[in-house]
């Protein structure tokens, strides 16, 4: 499987944009006084990260 380096550099790309958002979402979620709110943002931002991981997996060996 091919992929188109402009593709990649996309991919890549948006990976790091879910990394960023991802940190400032834990951020957010640590300071909350509210527990559910702060476990459904930590849940969200965990997804995030294993979305990434599978990003950079597809950058890194396709």
């Amino acid at each position: 499987m091919t992929i188109d380096p402009m593709t990649k550099m996309y991919i890549s790309f948006l990976a790091m944009a879910f990394m960023f958002i991802c940190n400032f979402m834990m951020i957010y979620a640590r300071k909350l006084q509210k527990a559910v709110i702060s476990l459904v943002l930590k849940i969200v931002a965990g997804l995030m990260l294993f979305s990434t991981f599978i990003m950079i997996l597809i950058v890194v060996f396709a």
